[in-house]
Protein backbone atom coordinates (compact mmCIF):
# COMPACT_ATOMS: atom_id res chain seq x y z
CA UNK A 1 0.00 0.00 0.00
CA UNK A 2 1.57 3.35 -1.00
CA UNK A 3 2.17 6.06 1.58
CA UNK A 4 3.05 9.70 1.96
CA UNK A 5 4.86 11.40 4.78
CA UNK A 6 3.18 14.66 5.78
CA UNK A 7 5.52 16.47 8.14
CA UNK A 8 6.44 13.64 10.52
CA UNK A 9 3.21 11.69 10.05
CA UNK A 10 3.03 8.60 7.85
CA UNK A 11 -0.26 8.25 5.92
CA UNK A 12 -0.93 4.98 4.07
CA UNK A 13 -3.51 5.10 1.33
CA UNK A 14 -4.89 3.26 -1.66
CA UNK A 15 -6.48 4.63 -4.79
CA UNK A 16 -9.11 3.02 -6.94
CA UNK A 17 -11.52 4.58 -9.41
CA UNK A 18 -10.79 8.13 -8.21
CA UNK A 19 -11.24 7.27 -4.50
CA UNK A 20 -8.44 7.67 -1.94
CA UNK A 21 -8.89 5.39 1.09
CA UNK A 22 -6.88 6.15 4.22
CA UNK A 23 -7.23 5.50 7.93
CA UNK A 24 -10.80 4.25 7.60
CA UNK A 25 -11.94 7.26 5.54
CA UNK A 26 -12.49 7.80 1.84
CA UNK A 27 -12.13 10.86 -0.33
CA UNK A 28 -13.28 11.23 -3.96
CA UNK A 29 -10.80 13.12 -6.12
CA UNK A 30 -9.93 13.88 -9.73
CA UNK A 31 -6.85 15.64 -11.08
CA UNK A 32 -8.18 18.15 -13.61
CA UNK A 33 -4.92 19.79 -14.60
CA UNK A 34 -1.25 19.35 -13.70
CA UNK A 35 1.53 21.77 -14.49
CA UNK A 36 4.88 22.82 -13.09
CA UNK A 37 4.25 23.70 -9.45
CA UNK A 38 0.46 23.64 -9.82
CA UNK A 39 -2.34 21.09 -9.57
CA UNK A 40 -6.02 21.67 -10.15
CA UNK A 41 -8.03 18.95 -8.40
CA UNK A 42 -11.67 18.19 -7.70
CA UNK A 43 -12.15 16.95 -4.14
CA UNK A 44 -15.71 15.75 -3.64
CA UNK A 45 -17.56 18.51 -5.52
CA UNK A 46 -15.10 21.32 -4.83
CA UNK A 47 -12.31 22.40 -7.21
CA UNK A 48 -9.04 23.33 -5.48
CA UNK A 49 -5.77 24.74 -6.76
CA UNK A 50 -2.65 23.38 -5.08
CA UNK A 51 0.55 25.35 -5.54
CA UNK A 52 3.69 23.45 -4.58
CA UNK A 53 7.45 23.51 -4.87
CA UNK A 54 9.88 20.62 -4.94
CA UNK A 55 12.85 20.69 -2.57
CA UNK A 56 15.40 18.17 -1.33
CA UNK A 57 13.09 17.62 1.67
CA UNK A 58 10.13 16.68 -0.56
CA UNK A 59 7.19 18.64 -1.90
CA UNK A 60 6.38 21.85 -0.02
CA UNK A 61 2.71 22.88 0.03
CA UNK A 62 1.48 26.11 1.64
CA UNK A 63 -1.15 25.51 4.33
CA UNK A 64 -2.97 27.53 6.96
CA UNK A 65 -0.23 26.56 9.44
CA UNK A 66 2.67 27.53 7.15
CA UNK A 67 4.43 25.34 4.61
CA UNK A 68 3.84 21.62 4.85
CA UNK A 69 6.36 19.03 3.64
CA UNK A 70 4.95 16.04 1.75
CA UNK A 71 7.10 13.13 0.61
CA UNK A 72 5.81 10.25 -1.49
CA UNK A 73 7.23 6.97 -0.20
CA UNK A 74 7.94 3.95 -2.35
CA UNK A 75 7.69 0.38 -1.03
CA UNK A 76 11.49 0.46 -0.61
CA UNK A 77 11.28 3.73 1.38
CA UNK A 78 8.65 2.14 3.66
CA UNK A 79 10.80 -0.95 4.19
CA UNK A 80 13.85 1.14 5.08
CA UNK A 81 11.73 3.43 7.28
CA UNK A 82 10.52 0.35 9.16
CA UNK A 83 14.09 -0.78 9.76
CA UNK A 84 15.07 2.72 10.91
CA UNK A 85 12.09 2.84 13.30
CA UNK A 86 13.08 -0.49 14.84
CA UNK A 87 16.64 0.73 15.24
CA UNK A 88 15.75 4.12 16.68
CA UNK A 89 13.28 2.72 19.22
CA UNK A 90 15.70 0.08 20.51
CA UNK A 91 18.88 2.20 20.44
CA UNK A 92 17.71 5.75 21.30
CA UNK A 93 18.71 6.97 17.83
CA UNK A 94 22.39 6.29 18.57
CA UNK A 95 23.12 3.58 15.99
CA UNK A 96 22.25 3.05 12.35
CA UNK A 97 22.34 -0.59 11.29
CA UNK A 98 22.40 -2.10 7.81
CA UNK A 99 18.78 -3.00 7.01
CA UNK A 100 19.95 -5.90 4.80
CA UNK A 101 23.18 -7.61 3.78
CA UNK A 102 24.95 -5.90 0.91
CA UNK A 103 27.86 -3.93 -0.50
CA UNK A 104 28.57 -0.38 0.65
CA UNK A 105 28.73 1.52 -2.65
CA UNK A 106 29.37 4.97 -1.20
CA UNK A 107 29.61 6.62 2.22
CA UNK A 108 28.34 10.20 2.02
CA UNK A 109 29.20 11.48 5.52
CA UNK A 110 32.27 11.75 7.73
CA UNK A 111 32.87 11.69 11.45
CA UNK A 112 31.86 15.04 12.94
CA UNK A 113 29.34 15.90 10.21
CA UNK A 114 25.99 17.30 11.27
CA UNK A 115 23.20 15.67 9.28
CA UNK A 116 19.56 16.64 8.88
CA UNK A 117 16.54 14.36 9.06
CA UNK A 118 16.07 12.59 5.73
CA UNK A 119 19.73 12.97 4.67
CA UNK A 120 21.35 10.03 2.93
CA UNK A 121 24.27 8.62 4.94
CA UNK A 122 25.35 5.87 2.56
CA UNK A 123 24.32 3.85 -0.47
CA UNK A 124 24.05 0.10 0.01
CA UNK A 125 23.74 -2.29 -2.93
CA UNK A 126 21.62 -5.36 -2.26
CA UNK A 127 20.08 -7.72 -4.82
CA UNK A 128 21.36 -5.49 -7.67
CA UNK A 129 19.47 -2.46 -6.28
CA UNK A 130 21.01 0.64 -4.74
CA UNK A 131 19.36 1.55 -1.43
CA UNK A 132 19.83 4.89 0.30
CA UNK A 133 20.44 4.65 4.04
CA UNK A 134 18.74 7.75 5.43
CA UNK A 135 18.61 9.26 8.87
CA UNK A 136 15.32 9.65 10.72
CA UNK A 137 16.32 12.74 12.76
CA UNK A 138 18.88 15.52 12.93
CA UNK A 139 22.14 14.26 14.48
CA UNK A 140 25.91 14.44 14.55
CA UNK A 141 27.95 11.57 13.09
CA UNK A 142 30.12 10.26 15.93
CA UNK A 143 31.55 7.23 14.16
CA UNK A 144 31.58 5.86 10.60
CA UNK A 145 32.14 2.11 10.82
CA UNK A 146 32.16 1.29 7.07
CA UNK A 147 33.84 2.49 3.90
CA UNK A 148 33.07 2.12 0.20
CA UNK A 149 33.61 -1.47 -0.90
CA UNK A 150 32.79 -3.03 2.50
CA UNK A 151 30.37 -5.93 2.65
CA UNK A 152 27.91 -5.65 5.54
CA UNK A 153 25.54 -8.09 7.21
CA UNK A 154 21.94 -7.36 8.18
CA UNK A 155 21.81 -5.47 11.50
CA UNK A 156 25.54 -4.64 11.42
CA UNK A 157 26.12 -1.24 13.02
CA UNK A 158 27.39 1.09 10.28
CA UNK A 159 27.10 4.53 11.95
CA UNK A 160 26.96 5.88 15.50
CA UNK A 161 25.14 9.17 16.01
CA UNK A 162 24.56 11.70 18.74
Amino acid sequence: MPAIEVGNELVRFSTENGIISFGGGELAFEILEAGAGRLLVRVRDEIREIIYSETSEGIMIPSARGKMSVRILSDRDLLLKGFQSEQSSSHSHSEIKAPMPGLVVKVLVNRGDTVRRGSTLAILEAMKMENEIRIAQDAEVIEVLVKSGDIVEKDQVIFRLQ
